[in-house]
């Protein structure tokens, strides 16, 4: 709490805070979310970077084991080991022709295209054997017949892949890749083994380093490593939680959230279960995200300690004036008004300071300003209640001229002094502020009728909705617009002129009254500064004949309808035509 009281008691101390918590939020969130986005990313990179290693190095395993495969193909498919099979006497010169041909003919020739192969037995029924070992010799004693034994009981017609380390030979044992295959010719069984070199798998294994230290092997369907670059880690099992997500599936890749090791893997086609496997230790692969995560936090590090010392000397000469603004704040609270000293530079709190003491100084002139305007609003209210006295002897006047126009059969003046008597009585009833629409239509209609009378050459036309005819607004919101019409098209041109009138409702809330005339325009500056007036808004009252304006309709709707909560405007604008004026008054309806 004290250091939360500390801050609060000053400004500089705030901004400090503030801008050092900006800095870590964005720093944090862009740290995390560059991390996430890179880490997802690298996933994805080496997961299909190593199925591609993965896909090559199996086609490429398993060409080799289709190749041994065909070897097995072609021994037993030839006739020379088919006689051999039924060779009882191995004493004879048959035999020794057949074992010749088998030889020649189908071992040799695929011996020569692989000298990886360490041996190839045959093994007929009759307990004959045929060995062909180029590489290194068997041991003495040694019989496939025996070696069949120790086979696992598979199918007829069926290779069988068995990695294992190989006594048979002479010297230490060595790691062959041995393939068995039982054959079954009408009753009488006969053997195939060819022990291979696993050197060809390896070189392939080899291939797939890519400069991450990973490791690179192959596994059986029991979880036991067949091969491997390191001849230590033959034969060693795949940890169990490794070898738990890999079971079941064909090939896939996953992070090992306790080595902290990428796997992917994939099932070698037409083995028993087989499948290679590449781990990446994540580090390595992402020790460029480490470096820019290092990067970052020192970045962001330096940033704050920059950050909070030009802060400090800033805020300094900027907390100063403001404690120099809040003690003349003070001296008037207890009536002080005479303007401070400045308090200097050329920023916003200097901006304040003048304003502040322009404030000050003017304070008596606006005084003088608010009694000279209840001076004025008192006159206004005068002259409005002189001029409905006056209004009487009007009335009077032109009911009398009325009375003698019907009685000499004058029927256009007769028509015209009705229509000045009901514009006169309309506008000099000061009670009345709110009117209909219906009575605003009323009014307009008197007054183009005198304008008719004055000026020939003034066509209209109303086109209104009955259902808005009820609503209620200010009184004399629309003559205006009309005289401003007829004044600068009329008056001002001498051209003639036809002013459309149309009133709906919008949106079932508001009154849409669009007025139109097919005059002139008016000018893109002037256009432009009318509407700079219509959006300041005026009360001004208008001196001698001069008719009121647009802005003074402007400001006397927005206060009618703000006293409701409501919003009303006024636009203007030229028509797209290029050809006269339209002017828009938006009027909300009020709640009955």
């Amino acid at each position: 709490m004290k250091v939360l009281q500390f801050i609060r008691e000053s400004i500089k101390r705030k901004i400090i805070l503030l801008f050092v918590t900006v800095i870590l939020f964005i720093a944090s969130t862009v740290g995390i979310v560059q991390y996430v986005l890179t880490s997802s990313m690298l996933q994805l990179d080496l997961e299909k970077y190593s199925r591609q290693m993965l896909e090559q190095a199996n086609l490429n395993i398993n060409r080799y084991l289709k190749e041994y495969e065909q070897a097995f193909l072609f021994i037993e498919g030839s006739d020379e080991f088919y006689q051999w099979t039924r060779q009882q006497d191995r004493f004879t010169s048959t035999y020794l022709r057949l074992y010749n041909l088998v030889y020649q003919n189908s071992v040799q020739p695929f011996v020569m295209q692989h000298p990886e192969v360490a041996s190839i037995s045959l093994l007929n029924s009759y307990g004959n054997e045929l060995r062909y070992n180029p590489v290194l010799p068997f041991k003495l004693g040694y019989s496939l017949a025996e070696r069949v034994k120790e086979q696992p009981v598979t199918d007829a017609r069926s290779t069988t892949f068995i990695v294992k380390r190989s006594t048979d030979y002479e010297g230490k044992p060595i790691v062959v890749l041995t393939l068995f295959k039982k054959l079954d010719y009408y009753g009488n069984h006969s053997y195939i083994q060819m022990d291979i070199s696993v050197k060809p798998i390896l070189n392939i294994l080899e291939r797939m380093n890519d400069g991450n230290h990973n490791s690179r092997y192959i596994m059986d369907s029991e979880g036991t490593i067949v091969a491997h670059p390191v001849e230590e880690a033959i034969f060693t099992s795949v940890p169990s939680p490794l070898l738990t997500r890999m079971s079941g599936m064909e090939s896939g890749a996953f992070l090992d959230p306790d080595s902290r090791q990428f796997v992917v893997f994939a099932s070698i086609p037409d083995t028993p279960g087989w499948k290679s496997v590449i781990e990446v230790p994540y580090k390595e692969a992402a020790r460029t995200i480490y470096l820019v995560r290092d990067v970052t936090l020192m970045v962001t590090g330096i940033g704050i300690g920059v950050t909070v010392l030009m802060l400090f000397i800033m805020t300094s000469s900027m907390t100063r004036r403001i404690v120099l603004l809040k003690k003349q704040l003070l001296n008037t609270k207890i009536g002080y008004f005479v303007p401070g000293p400045e308090v200097g530079g050329i920023d916003e709190i200097a901006h304040l300071g003048h304003a502040f003491n322009d404030m000050l100084a003017r304070m008596d002139a606006s005084i003088d300003e608010l009694a000279h305007t209840r001076a004025r609003e008192q006159i206004a209210l005068f002259t409005a209640v002189q001029s409905q006295i006056h209004s009487h002897f009007l009335y009077n006047s032109l009911e009398t001229i009325n009375a003698m126009a019907s009685l000499s059969g004058m029927k256009p003046i007769e028509d015209a002094v009705v229509s000045l008597s009901s514009m006169i009585r309309y506008s000099s009833r000061i009670r009345d502020i709110t009117v209909t629409l219906r009575d605003e239509i009323e009014h307009t209609k008197h007054y183009l009728n005198m304008a008719c009378i004055r000026f020939e050459s003034i066509t209209y036309n109303y086109k209104t909705e009955a259902a808005v005819l009820s609503a209620h607004c200010p009184k004399l919101i629309l003559q205006p617009v009309l005289e401003n019409a007829i004044k600068h098209n009329l008056e001002k041109y001498g051209r003639s002129i036809h002013i459309d009138i149309s009133m709906r409702s919008w949106f079932g809330r508001y009154v849409r009254i669009c007025i139109r005339d097919n005059g002139a325009g008016i000018p893109q500056a002037e256009l432009f500064e009318l509407r700079e007036r219509i959006s300041r808004g005026s009360l001004d009252i208008p001196e001698g004949d001069q008719s009121i304006g647009l802005p003074n309709i402007a400001y006397r709707i927005k206060q009618f309808y703000k006293g409701y909560g409501l919003q009303a405007k006024i636009v203007v604008s030229n028509c797209r035509s290029g050809n006269g004026v339209k002017v828009h008054l938006i009027l909300p309806i009020l709640p009955a």
